[in-house]
């Protein structure tokens, strides 16, 4: 039986090593922290992508409209907590609309459906909306992050994955994987280290790409009730999906994420005004709601962009180099969703 390492117990990182022991392999996940999924796959919204925004024909694209009915089969499967929301892409100005025009037609050519929104349906689901067109996306869900890389855990078990965590992998020298907690053989590597995955492509010689993580702050509150997702167009300026609200499985609601700048991959402290929240917030709701809404800290994530040779890559890139070692690179969103894709992919390589 062939031996397989996955580097990094991210929500990918795990798919991974369940697909390759699903295979047949022999299968080891390695992991920095004590718990699976600490970093990107638990510091995000929690919304299952439909797969609008992306580029035809880019890994983006079909892998987040695979993942998302794959992702459907594994919650279903492992009991794993999730909710059919549906979202709303709003626009909440006339010069707004045309933006919202290119979204349903990205939408058509990458197969996520979607339909038209008019504001009077918008606000019967969330009074307090305001917006002169929408799009709605049915195949939009959320799904608790911590319960899936819990459920996520027990299904590695039963594949038979061995999780060794905490574990810091130094680097990949031939079949050596060279770790902190000394050196383990395998024939295939799989480099899932999300925003540190640029720094064990560099040692095993693929050079070029440098990952820099885009941060971004939550806030929440419990002023409000929210069923369903509301975002505005994307941002032009850095490709993110704007602030967002998003329910939770709790009485929160989120609001975020924020976009700042960061040097440091593991900066998870807050910096992002709460004027600029309730700025956002104002773009989207009713004068009186504005009034009343309490905004509270919530929490910060990293998203893994990467750039070659200091351009962005604006798609998920997958590379081979040396013949034993696959590398993943940029996951950010929408990575929880394709996940699943990304591990059938992976396996397309083998």
């Amino acid at each position: 039986m062939e031996r397989a390492a996955v580097i990094g117990g991210g929500v990918v990182g795990c798919h991974v090593a369940y697909a390759l022991a699903r295979k047949g392999y022999e299968t080891y996940l390695f992991e920095r922290h004590e718990r699976l999924g600490q970093e990107t796959s638990s510091r995000n919204s929690g919304v299952l992508h439909a797969g609008i925004y992306y580029k035809k024909y880019s890994l983006k694209a079909g892998l987040c409209v695979e993942g998302n009915a794959l992702s459907r089969e594994f919650f279903r499967d492992h009991d794993v907590a999730f909710r059919e929301t549906g979202k709303y892409i709003i626009a909440r100005t006339d010069s707004e609309i045309t933006e919202i025009e290119r979204l349903r037609e990205s939408a058509g050519e990458n197969g996520a459906p979607v339909e038209p929104a008019t504001p009077s349906r918008v606000k019967r689901d969330l009074p307090y909306i305001e917006c002169v067109a929408a799009l709605y996306s049915p195949s939009t869900a959320i799904v608790d992050a911590a319960d899936y890389m819990d459920r996520m855990k027990a299904a590695l078990y039963q594949a038979g994955v061995s999780v060794i965590a905490p574990c810091n992998v130094r680097g990949i020298r031939g079949n050596v994987c060279v770790t902190d907690r000394g050196e383990f053989l395998a024939d295939l590597f799989v480099n899932s280290a999300g925003l540190y995955a640029d720094e064990l492509a560099a040692e095993c010689g693929l050079h070029g790409y440098v990952v820099r993580p885009l941060k971004g702050d939550y806030y929440s509150t419990v002023s409000i009730e929210c069923r369903v997702p509301v975002y505005p167009p994307p941002s032009v300026h850095t490709g993110t999906l704007g602030v967002h609200l998003t329910p939770t499985f709790g009485r929160e609601v989120l609001l975020g994420p924020s976009e700042t700048h960061t040097e440091a991959k593991d900066d998870y402290e807050i910096r992002t005004p709460r004027e600029e929240f309730s700025s956002s917030l104002a773009s989207m709701i009713d004068a009186a709601t504005a009034a009343r809404i309490e905004l509270n800290e919530g929490y910060s994530g990293n998203r893994p962009r990467v750039y070659l040779n200091g351009e962005r890559c604006e798609d998920f890139v997958v590379v081979r180099r040396p013949s034993n070692v696959i590398h993943l690179l940029g996951i950010e969103s929408p990575g929880l969703t394709a996940a699943p894709a990304l591990a059938r992919y992976v396996l397309s390589m083998l």
